[in-house]
C-alpha cells in the first residue's frame, strides 16, 4: 500500500515510507502524514519505532518538482511542517532507529539521523546535496552534522554535496553500524526488539538527559532528577526483584 504504512508487532512500530513519487520524495502531505503516524505508533503502545523506505530506497530527499519557485514563499509551508516534524521525532518518548536502505539523500538524510539510531546496509547512500540547488540543508541538519563529526567534516558535507556508503558513514560515525546487503531487517528487527523488551521509562528519561546536553555538572543534576523519577516505575521494582531473585526481568515500560 502506497504511503506512510504502521505494523506494530511486540511493542515494535515499523513504519515504512512508500510513496508514489520517484524514490520515496516527500511533499508535504507526506510529512504530515509521517507525523500522524508518529503519533498513532504511540497511541497504540509501541515502545519502539523503527523507520525504514519500503523496498531498496529510504528516501532521496524532497519532491524539487513540486515547488513552484514563482509562488509567494514557496518554502513557508515547508517550514511550517518540516521542522515540527523534525523536532517531533526527534524527542519521541521512545527510542527510533532509521534502517537505510539505498538513498537516504537531502531530507531523507536529515530524517534518518534524526533518529536516535541509524542501521545502514554498506552499500547506502547518504548526502547533503543541497548545494545543487543552492539550498541549505534542513530537518536540523547542521546541528546533527556538527554534533556527530564535528565543524569540518560537517562543512565538507555541506559545501560540497559529497556522498558517502554505508561502510564510510559507520566510519565517520554518521551512522551506528553498517551492515550486510539483505541483513538491514533482521539486524533491525534485533536491535528493535532487545530495546522494545526493555525499561521503556528510563529509556525515555536517559534520553532527556542526552537531548538536552550540557557541561558535567548540568547533566549530573539532571540525572539525580531522573533517578528521583525512576524509583517510582514498576520497572526498576522488577529489575530489582529479578536481580535478587537470580531471574530475567519482565519488563512492562512502565
Amino acid at each position: 500500500m502506497a504511503g506512510i504504512t504502521l505494523q506494530l508487532q511486540d511493542a515494535i512500530a515499523t513504519i515504512a515510507i512508500n510513496l508514489p513519487q520517484p524514490k520515496n520524495s516527500f511533499r508535504v502531505e507526506n510529512v504530515q502524514a509521517l507525523g500522524a503516524q508518529l503519533d498513532a505508533a504511540l497511541e497504540d503502545g509501541a515502545r519502539c519505532v523503527v523507520l525504514r523506505g519500503a523496498g531498496a530506497v529510504f528516501s532521496a530527499g524532497w519532491d524539487i518538482g513540486s515547488i513552484d519557485p514563482a509562488a509567494d514563499d514557496p518554502m513557508a509551508m515547508i517550514g511550517q511542517v518540516v521542522g515540527p516534524l523534525c523536532q517531533r521525532l526527534r524527542a519521541l518518548p521512545v527510542p527510533t532507529i532509521a534502517a537505510v536502505a539505498g538513498p537516504a539523500l537531502g531530507f531523507g538524510f536529515g530524517l534518518a539521523l534524526c533518529c536516535d539510531m541509524v542501521l545502514a546496509e554498506e552499500d547506502a547512500l547518504f548526502g547533503s546535496p543541497f548545494r545543487h540547488i543552492g539550498m541549505v540543508p534542513d530537518t536540523g541538519a547542521h546541528h546533527i552534522l556538527l554534533s556527530r563529526t564535528g565543524f569540518a567534516l560537517a562543512s565538507e558535507l555541506i559545501y560540497t554535496g559529497r556522498l558517502v556508503n554505508g561502510t564510510e558513514a559507520a566510519a565517520l560515525r554518521l551512522v551506528n553500524r553498517a551492515v550486510p546487503q539483505g541483513a538491514l531487517t533482521e539486524e533491525a528487527q534485533k536491535l528493535a526488539q532487545g530495546i522494545a523488551s526493555g525499561p521503556t521509562e528510563a529509556f525515555r528519561l536517559s534520553k532527556e538527559v542526552l537531548l538536552e546536553g550540557g557541561d558535567f555538572d548540568s547533566m549530573l543534576a539532571h540525572e539525580a532528577r531522573q533517578l528521583q523519577k525512576v524509583f517510582a516505575t514498576d520497572d526498576l521494582k522488577e529489575g530489582i526483584a529479578a536481580f535478587q531473585q537470580r531471574r530475567r526481568p519482565v519488563f512492562a515500560g512502565r
